[in-house]
């Protein structure tokens, strides 16, 4: 799905909603603007041969030097539905997919070829109410697949488990559409197949939420 796609839907849900009311909705789609950091690179058993920390000597003509980390800009879109409360809490499970990538890769002194994220999670979600109604936070939990190059091995995309921890805090701008102000995200790519090895992943988002009216 391209940005003007996706674009498109969520306009389409926000549409879909307008005629009714949420105060009762349970279920959401959003969309975010998202920031990927991968690291501990360095260490990886997919560098390319002739590889070397950045640690060596900056002109060692013997070796290409490599970032521990790299960056990855993109979009994410999901949904979620609650369907149990427990007082202040309600409980629900999310579906996600982001595609972030950069002009930038890991080697230290040029772009390389660039690095790439995708993945697609799904997991479970607990929202909070608070004395102010219209601030709502929230924690989740979520797994699945993801596809990298670590910024070192395009064109070879691998195949990874992912998981991830997030800490959010969603604010109602309207009866139908929250601001999503801010979500940070941590947990890590573990390789499928022989090469085993654990990449570290950081995330942080923001958005908009359209409540539909089921």
């Amino acid at each position: 799905m391209n940005f003007r796609n996706a674009v498109l839907f969520l306009a389409a849900a926000a549409i879909a909603t307008l005629a009714a009311p949420a105060a009762h909705a349970q279920a959401a789609v959003y969309g975010t603007f998202t920031v990927n950091q991968l690291s501990n690179i360095v260490g990886s058993p997919v560098l390319p041969s002739g590889s070397c920390s950045t640690t060596q000597p900056i002109f060692n003509p013997s070796c290409i030097s490599y970032n521990n980390s790299v960056v990855t800009l993109g979009g994410t879109l999901g949904a979620y539905y609650d369907f149990k409360s427990f007082g202040p809490v309600r409980l629900g499970a999310d579906v996600r997919g982001t595609l972030s990538s950069a002009k930038r890769g890991a080697e230290t002194f040029s772009n390389g070829s660039g690095s790439r994220l995708y993945d697609g999670l799904g997991g479970v979600r607990a929202s909070f109410k608070t004395r102010w109604a219209p601030i709502r936070p929230y924690i989740q939990g979520s797994a699945g697949f993801a596809k990298s190059d670590y910024g070192v091995t395009d064109p070879i995309i691998h195949n990874n488990f992912q998981y991830m921890g997030y800490a959010g805090v969603d604010i109602k701008v309207l009866p139908v559409m929250d601001f999503r102000l801010v979500e940070f995200g941590y947990g890590g790519l573990n390789p499928l197949g022989t090469n085993g090895h654990n990449y570290p992943v950081k995330t942080v988002s923001s958005g908009i939420v359209f409540h539909l009216p089921f």
